[in-house]
């Protein structure tokens, strides 16, 4: 039985929307629209859909990693313009990118912001992030008001984010996501999920991202444990096997309708901003 006390209890629902299509998935997807207005339409649509969070990339018009803000940019713009979902960015990236060049993120106007809290293996690489640079992130975001969203690959970067806690640079409310299922890390099964948060602090917030194929299932689990989603083309653009989703948007729908299901209340982003402890923007 659940009963720890890191569990979040079964409060409104929050469900990201992760739209920003990796390189190496936009190669199988032909036609698709990675200009900042299709993102733009995309967060918007999966807004409307029941989505309150979404965490975009640093990337250009054709989908790229790249250090120009600009795209990103107009891409917040034109979102802020037509709703109020909560923007979280990413300073994630493979390669030897400095840990300064990676956090050209948090110059845009963002609430939340990726911080991965380990190094692990992925497909056939290594995802650097070390204890330096993951101190120097999370530093930048405290100067920036901006909140770490701490990203758990392995069972041990637990341990990384704790040490951050103990010395006061990361403050509750704790947000967390585990990101399960990819290769080269920790499998996306229910053993490591209840594991995994179990292990966190007190009255932390955590969401799953299930790779691989395991999006679905994982979501399903989450919510069943009091947990958080997230859905987007950016972790699996397939509504079903062998079937691409239309939209961002449709893969927001099945996690809402899966959530309804389950009795779930999804929540709004005014009610996500509470809950997580970030200004209101009204």
């Amino acid at each position: 039985m659940l009963t720890k006390g890191s569990l979040m209890n079964a409060d409104k629902l929050l469900v990201t929307v992760a739209p920003c299509v990796p390189p190496y998935v936009a190669r199988g997807l032909p036609g698709l629209d990675l200009s900042p207005q299709a993102i733009a339409a995309e967060v918007v649509r999966s807004h409307e859909s029941g989505a309150c969070l979404a965490h975009l990339h640093v990337w250009d018009e054709a989908g790229n990693p790249t250090e120009d803000l600009a795209a990103l940019e107009l891409t917040v713009r034109l979102i802020r313009e037509r709703c109020d979902i909560i923007i979280e960015g990413s300073t994630g990236g493979i390669g030897g990118l400095s840990a300064e060049r990676r956090s050209v993120v948090l110059r845009v106007d963002v609430e939340l912001a990726s911080l991965n809290m380990g190094s692990v293996n992925y497909d056939r690489g290594v995802y650097v992030n070390s204890p330096e640079d993951i101190e120097y992130w999370a530093k930048e975001m405290r100067r920036g008001h901006i909140k770490p969203d701490m990203s758990i690959f392995e069972a041990g970067m637990i341990s990384n984010s704790l040490a951050l806690i103990d010395r006061g640079v990361v403050e509750p409310p704790f947000l967390y996501g585990f990101v399960l299922g990819q290769q080269g890390a920790m499998a996306a099964s229910p053993r490591n999920l209840v594991f995994l948060a179990e292990s966190l602090p007190a009255g932390s917030l955590w969401s799953v991202f299930g790779h691989g194929g395991a999006d679905l299932q994982m979501a399903g689990l989450a919510m069943s444990m009091g947990g958080h989603v997230r859905a987007g083309f950016e972790d699996n653009p397939y509504f079903r096997p062998g079937e691409l989703a239309r939209s961002n948007a449709q893969l927001v729908e099945l996690l809402v309708g899966l959530a309804k299901t389950l009795g779930r209340e999804v929540a709004t982003p005014a009610e996500a901003r509470a809950g997580l402890g970030l200004a209101s923007r009204s």
